[in-house]
């Protein structure tokens, strides 16, 4: 039978911790919970997890600290950061010091769990190469061995069906390219040194373990093929960045892409603007037609939008009906000009069962003063007065 994963969730908040620990309960894994640093290298000393879900600030003690502690005790357990606060700074060093992910609160939870299940399923792979070491014949994956010299001495038969011009090609076949001068480090290294790296063949894309086998005086190479696990980050990455309904940017991503912007429009004079729209009386779509026909319509009105303005130009939902158009290098008259194009568009467009659909637009420009709260709070209030005006028109502040 298959052993259960087992889950650390580390996190000083009690109730998301306990929340999160009963989802992944219900969902099949068995989880342990500490509210602190201390807490969580306590237990990883008690019993070894698949897996750690590690806050990034912690009352005692910062969570790549707790991973590296954890992953010094246990060196498979992968391990995914939550944190508040992000930067891509603070991203790119958890992922440096090896996290499996970082997912920025408040994740969606069909996000963490895929990211969890994948891995879950790197961590298992790891184990699989330790258990079958002593078995490169039975590995299911290509197991490649060479001597002393670097000349190959030995492929599994996986090996020798994905790539039967390996024994002759050797160290300058692609999967082998820039390995020869590690194996004098590997040996001086000993028995327990591994070095990870990844190798493209073809359009595949491989992860060499490559290990020193001190007893018959060899190098032997585990191959694993991650064209799945890229393709499984991407999705994980499309799952935190777009809306799923229609497919744009959605409001988190949107308002790292906005704040980003904003930076750069005040640091070299570019102007920006802003526009938020809003389809009017959409309620009574739902009302009348019911949620299906309605989801059809934001979908369909997404890709009008997305027809009428430029390339580098940003469209997010921002919740329910309510959209964000976010404009570079535009002023607020040409702004204008393009959320009126928008407005006649959707107006003119005939929908299926429900024929006509408006929306009402507010603009702002950014100006040098603004922050992120005070440029969405003019657009909003643009919005705000366009539907007091009669709705179906665009305002600016």
């Amino acid at each position: 039978m298959k052993e259960i994963a087992k889950i650390l969730v580390v996190d000083d908040d009690p109730n998301l911790r306990k929340t999160l620990a009963d989802i992944l309960r219900v969902k099949g894994y068995a989880t342990t919970v500490a509210a602190n640093g201390a807490e969580a290298i306590a237990a990883g000393e008690r019993e070894t997890f698949s897996l750690a879900l590690i806050d990034l600030m912690l009352p005692d003690m910062g969570g790549l600290e707790v991973m590296a502690r954890i992953k010094a005790i246990a060196p498979l357990t992968e391990a995914i950061i939550l944190t508040g606060h992000a930067s891509m700074d603070t991203a790119i060093e958890a992922t440096g010091k090896g996290a499996f992910s970082y997912l920025l609160k408040p994740y969606q939870m069909d996000e963490l769990l895929l990211a969890i299940r994948h891995g879950i399923e790197r961590q298992q792979a790891q184990e699989e190469i330790l258990r079958l070491a002593s078995f490169p014949r039975l590995h299911p994956s290509p197991v490649i061995e060479l001597d002393s010299a670097g000349e190959v001495t030995y492929l599994n038969p996986v090996a020798e069906r994905l790539f039967p011009e390996l024994k002759t090609a050797g160290v300058v076949h692609p999967l082998l390219q820039g390995l020869a001068e590690m194996f004098s480090s590997l040996r001086a290294a000993g028995h327990a040194a591994e070095v990870t790296r990844e190798a493209n063949v073809g359009a595949a894309t491989y992860e060499l373990h490559t290990h020193y086998i001190r007893e018959s005086d060899l190098i032997r190479i585990y191959v694993l093929d991650i064209t799945q696990r890229k393709r499984a980050e991407a999705e994980i990455h499309l799952l935190a960045t777009t809306d799923s309904l229609t497919g744009i940017t959605n409001r988190r991503e949107f308002s790292l892409i906005l704040a980003k912007e904003m930076d750069r429009s005040k640091r070299y004079g570019i102007p920006m603007s802003l526009a938020m729209y809003d389809l009017d009386w959409f309620k009574r779509v739902n009302d009348t037609f019911g949620h299906d026909v309605g989801d059809y319509v934001l979908r369909t009105v997404t890709s009008v939008v997305k027809e009428n303005i430029r390339a580098n130009d940003v469209v997010a939902r921002w919740g329910g009906e309510e959209f964000m158009v976010l404009m570079l290098h535009a002023d607020m008259q040409a702004a204008l000009s393009v959320a009126e194009k928008l407005r006649l568009e959707i107006s003119r467009y005939r929908f299926d069962k429900v024929n006509e659909v408006t929306a009402s637009f507010g603009v702002a420009e950014y100006e040098p003063q603004d922050d992120i709260n005070s440029l969405l709070k003019r657009v909003d209030d643009a919005l705000y007065l366009a539907k007091e005006r009669g709705r179906n028109r665009v305002e600016k502040l």
